[in-house]
C-alpha cells in the first residue's frame, strides 16, 4: 500500500497543475458549486475557469436586474404555459449539468489518494454534493410542471361566449375591461347529493385600475327569476328559485350553446338581474372548499355567536363563538349552516369567509401547500376564464387587498325575495359601484366588528 502511494505521489503533474490533498480538493469542489470555475482556476486551467466564472457572474447579474426591473412581469410569466414548459426544460438541464460540473471540477484538482478508502469516501462525497446541487433546479422543474398542468387543466383556451346581458363579448384580447365582473359560485354537489344547486352566488365586480371590489350577492331563494339567454327571456316557473337556474341550463343546453350551459345561463341571468355584463364564472363544490381550506392549514375567523351544525358533520355539533382557526369542514359549515339562522345570515358569513381567505392566502402559505392546492383546483374548480387573460389577472390581488372589499347583499328588507323589484336591484347595484360605502360597510369592518379579538 505504501509503495503504491509513493508511486502516485511521484507521478509528475501536467503543466499548470498541482496535485493537492483530498480535503482541499473537496473544499474547492464545494466552492465550485457556488462559483463555477474556481477549481479550474486553481488547477491552472485558466481559460475554462474564466469562461465558467464569467458566465456564472453574468447570469447572476442578469437575474438580479430582471427581478428588480421587471418584478411584475416576471410574476406574470408564471401563468404562461409555453414559458412554464421552457422553465421546466431549463431546470432539468441545470439539474443534470450542475453535478457533472462538480465532477469535472473535482477531477481538475487531481487530489492525492492516501488510500483506497479515502478515494471511495471522496467520490461518495462528491456524488452527494452533486445530488444536493441538483435538488433546487429539480424543485423548480416540479413546481413549473404542476403550475403548467393546473393552468392547462382548469382554464379555458377556446373562444369565449357572449356576455350575460348580450351587450358584446367578453374581453377578446389579453387586457382587462375597466370593470371586470366574475360570478363566484358555490355548488352543493357532494357525497349522496346528486345534481348541483348553486346555493352561494356572488358577483365580484373589480375596478381593474384601483382594485376596488364590490361583492354583489343575490339570495338562493329569489323567485320570479327573469331567466335570460342573452337574447330573450326564457320560460321559467315563478315558483322556482334562482339556485335552480344552473340545473335548468344543463337540462336545456341549446339555450346558450356553451361548453357549460348551466353556468352560462346563470351568468346571463345574473347579469340581466343586476344590469352588468358577467365576463366569467368560477365554481367550486362543497368537497373542494373543504380541501382548499385544509390545504392552507385552516382559516382564522372571529365567530360572533355559536353556529349550530349537523352533528354528523362537525364533532360536537357547534362552532363556538370567538376567534379561532377553522378546519375545512368547520369552515364549510360556518358558511352553510342555517340552523337557528337564515339564508341571509349565511350569505353574510360566506362573504366573511371569502374576505378571510383573500387576506390570509399569503405567498408563503400558498407555496407551502402548492402541490395539494393544484390537485384540488385541477379536479374541483370549473371556470371559463381563458389562459390568455391570466397575466393581467395576476396583478389584481395586491390591488384588491390594498383597496379593500365592499359588499351589497340583496336580502329583506332591502328586497322582497318572493316578488323582487328587479328595477330597484339594478338601481342599488349602480349606486354601489359608484359609491360602495353608501350601501354597506367595508368587509374589513363588517367581518371583524363585535368579534372576540383575544
Amino acid at each position: 500500500m505504501d509503495t503504491t502511494t509513493r508511486t502516485v505521489e511521484k507521478t509528475p503533474p501536467r503543466s499548470g497543475e498541482e496535485r493537492i490533498a483530498p480535503r482541499r480538493a473537496l473544499l474547492l469542489t464545494a466552492a465550485s458549486a457556488v462559483l463555477p470555475g474556481l477549481a479550474h482556476l486553481h488547477a491552472g486551467r485558466r481559460s475554462a475557469g474564466r469562461i465558467l466564472l464569467g458566465a456564472h457572474i453574468c447570469a447572476l447579474a442578469t437575474a438580479v436586474f430582471a427581478i428588480i426591473a421587471f418584478r411584475g412581469d416576471l410574476m406574470q410569466l408564471a401563468v404562461r404555459p409555453r414559458l412554464l414548459i421552457a422553465l421546466v426544460v431549463v431546470s432539468v438541464l441545470a439539474a443534470v449539468a450542475w453535478p457533472l460540473l462538480l465532477v469535472w471540477s473535482y477531477s481538475c484538482v487531481r487530489p492525492v489518494w492516501n488510500s483506497r478508502k479515502t478515494r471511495v469516501t471522496a467520490a461518495a462525497l462528491v456524488g452527494l454534493l452533486g445530488v444536493v446541487t441538483a435538488l433546487p433546479p429539480l424543485a423548480v422543474a416540479r413546481y413549473g410542471y404542476l403550475q403548467h398542468d393546473l393552468i392547462t387543466s382548469v382554464f379555458s383556451s377556446g373562444p369565449q361566449a357572449r356576455s350575460a346581458t348580450g351587450q358584446g363579448a367578453a374581453p377578446a384580447g389579453t387586457s382587462l375591461p375597466p370593470r371586470l365582473n366574475v360570478l363566484l359560485l358555490g355548488g352543493d354537489a357532494d357525497v349522496n347529493r346528486p345534481g348541483v344547486r348553486t346555493d352561494s352566488m356572488t358577483l365580484a365586480s373589480v375596478d381593474t385600475k384601483t382594485g376596488g371590489t364590490v361583492l354583489i350577492s343575490l339570495p338562493r331563494n329569489l323567485q320570479h327569476v327573469p331567466v335570460w339567454n342573452g337574447h330573450r327571456r326564457v320560460r321559467f316557473s315563478g315558483k322556482r328559485l334562482l339556485n335552480e337556474v344552473y340545473e335548468f341550463g344543463k337540462a336545456h343546453p341549446r339555450l346558450t350553446g356553451a361548453p357549460n350551459p348551466g353556468a352560462e345561463l346563470l351568468k346571463r341571468t345574473y347579469g340581466h338581474i343586476v344590469g352588468l355584463p358577467v365576463h366569467y364564472y368560477a365554481m367550486v363544490d362543497m368537497r373542494s372548499f373543504r380541501q382548499i381550506v385544509d390545504a392552507v392549514h385552516g382559516v382564522r375567523l372571529c365567530v360572533r355567536q355559536p353556529i349550530p351544525v349537523p352533528r354528523e358533520q362537525v364533532a360536537g355539533g357547534v362552532i363556538e363563538a370567538g376567534c379561532q382557526r377553522l378546519t375545512g369542514r368547520q369552515a364549510l359549515w360556518y358558511g352553510r349552516s342555517r340552523t337557528a339562522s337564515s339564508d341571509y345570515a349565511r350569505m353574510a358569513r360566506q362573504k366573511c369567509l371569502m374576505w378571510a381567505l383573500v387576506h390570509q392566502a399569503d405567498p408563503v402559505t400558498v407555496l407551502r401547500s402548492f402541490q395539494r392546492l393544484t390537485q384540488v383546483f385541477k379536479y374541483s374548480v370549473n371556470t371559463d376564464i381563458p389562459v390568455r387573460v391570466l397575466p393581467s389577472l395576476l396583478r389584481l390581488p395586491p390591488l384588491i387587498r390594498q383597496a379593500g372589499l365592499h359588499s351589497v347583499q340583496f336580502t329583506p328588507p332591502l328586497i322582497n325575495t318572493w316578488r323582487p323589484d328587479y328595477r330597484n336591484i339594478r338601481t342599488i347595484t349602480s349606486q354601489a359601484l359608484r359609491s360602495p360605502v353608501v350601501v354597506e360597510k367595508n368587509l374589513d369592518q363588517t367581518c371583524t366588528e363585535h368579534a372576540d379579538r383575544r
